[in-house]
């Protein structure tokens, strides 16, 4: 059994496709020695799925054929020959990757699963005993009917419906499209589910130009005192105007004046008002308990970009005791520590390990502290069991020992906290990488842990490569050893 590993850095332009030998021993699978670099995808831009796919075709050709007879080999011990037998499964990748390599179409696609047949508009849909799931027969009916169509026009057009491509893995005839896929738990949850959590929920981390909308929109929002009084007397003007336009109007129609009321100035209105409206500071203080309406004519701007008006953010001093936690914290030699300055430029990209690291070891510690007190409000427990769930699911999924009773628990963690984001992040709607990790319980029982199956070999593969000196001409070292 051979493991076919695809890897396309973001920012390097060259990525690796490798073969692991799973026949070893689980510790020496992804030992540098055991591992096959079977080609590199060209510089110096990421490959599109055509170039993925004449890149695939040879090295396809060639397992395949080692398929179902298998082959009579030479070996040092066997003079005359012993049969062997090679298949590829499975397939791991970055997300980008295994959509290119797999034949399915990527998160901006209507049909974008590539475990179920879910559309876009069912982001949030958490009933997953209502989802219909892809079946491996159907997608390779499917991609060999978009292989068969013999225009451009024509394959984008059915793409486009069933989500699917052809691959030249569907050459083979054992691999099913679908269960021989791993959805790689680094980037999906550690950089995707995690990273979501710290940096777009809880606004650690968060990018500059979204917290320069928030302040911006923060700094429209704000009214002064003249604001208010212009306000005002705008207001008695409109009434004004208004009810001499009526006075003009029953004139010309009756020719006697109607009975007049006099006109609520702007503080009645505002008095018969502050019952039912809250003020900005009831705003503010908890957003989540009135039912704000918002202008919908915005949508039909190209240029509008939502934001969330009341972002979640710690405060300075929870900020602070988090990062003393860091600081302090005994860890094992073997667990980098995460920054204590977290959420501050200056500390760069946080690595896949240093999320785990967070959510498994140091907000455990800490965040009881803010949210699990007596003191606490209802709306700071509801964010605590929203915490508990998503920690409880990391621990799952991240662990290198699994059963069916874990991966049944994982999906109730799972839907549990989605369920909390979306009561307490209204304006957050979910990411595609959230409705993938929703298919991690059924591949924890069909592959066992994930942890195995990661993106973390690849990757220091990929590091490993980087290091070589290139002296910035990636694209001639290339033709060279072509």
């Amino acid at each position: 059994m051979t493991q076919l590993i695809l890897y396309i850095g973001k920012k390097v332009s060259c990525g690796a496709i490798l073969l692991y030998c799973l026949n070893l021993p689980f510790h020496l699978w992804y030992r540098f020695e055991n591992t096959f670099i079977v080609g590199l995808t060209p510089p110096p831009h990421l490959p599109d799925p055509t170039t993925i796919s004449h890149l695939l075709e040879p090295v396809v050709n060639s397992v395949e054929k080692y398929g179902a007879a298998g082959q009579n080999l030479p070996t040092s011990r066997h003079p005359d020959g012993i049969s062997v037998k090679v298949k590829i499964a499975p397939v791991i990748a970055d997300l980008e990757g295994s959509r290119k390599a797999t034949g399915f179409l990527g998160h901006g696609a209507t049909m974008f699963c590539s475990f179920c047949l879910c559309t876009s508009d069912q982001l949030e849909d958490l009933n997953i005993q209502s989802w219909e799931l892809r079946n491996g027969a159907q997608v390779r009916a499917q991609a060999e009917a978009w292989l068969h169509q013999t225009t451009k026009a024509g394959r984008n057009a059915l793409q486009k419906t069933t989500g699917v491509r052809w691959t030249p893995l569907h050459n083979l005839p054992y691999w099913d499209p679908v269960k021989h896929v791993v959805l790689g738990f680094m980037h999906n949850w550690l950089e995707g589910v995690l990273q979501h959590h710290l940096r777009a929920l809880w606004g650690i981390g968060r990018d500059e130009d979204e917290s320069q909308k928030v302040k911006e929109v923060e700094k429209d929002e704000e009214w002064s005192e003249a604001d208010v009084s212009d306000s005002a007397e705008e207001l008695d003007d409109l009434f004004q105007e208004a009810a001499k336009h009526n006075l003009e109007a029953a004139m010309a129609m009756h020719h006697t004046p109607p009975p007049m009321s006099p006109s609520p100035s702007s503080s009645e209105l505002s008095d018969s008002s502050s019952s039912s409206t809250p003020t900005a500071t009831q705003s503010h203080t908890n957003p989540y308990a009135y039912d704000f309406n918002y202008d919908d004519d915005d949508d039909d701007d190209d240029n509008y970009i939502p934001v969330d008006p009341f972002p979640f953010s710690f405060t300075e001093t929870e900020l602070q005791a988090i990062r003393n936690c860091i600081h302090d914290i005994t860890l094992p030699t073997w667990i980098q520590r995460p920054p204590t300055n977290l959420g501050e430029p200056s500390h760069g990209k946080l690595k896949a390990r240093e999320y785990l690291t967070l959510f498994t070891c140091i907000f455990p510690l800490i965040i009881p502290e803010f949210w699990y007190m007596t003191t606490a409000t209802n709306f700071h427990h509801q964010h605590f069991y929203c915490f508990y769930h998503v920690v409880a699911a990391t621990n799952i999924v991240a662990a290198y020992q699994t059963s069916n009773a874990d991966a049944d628990a994982y999906t109730q963690h799972y839907i549990q906290y989605r369920t909390a984001i979306q009561q307490l992040f209204p304006h957050r709607p979910s990411k595609p990488n959230h409705h993938y990790a929703m298919h991690n319980g059924a591949l924890l029982k069909y592959w066992g842990p994930l942890a195995s199956f990661s993106e973390f070999p690849g990757e220091r593969m990929n590091g490993k490569l980087q290091k070589m000196n290139t002296n910035y001409h990636l694209r001639m070292c290339f033709n060279y050893f072509a």
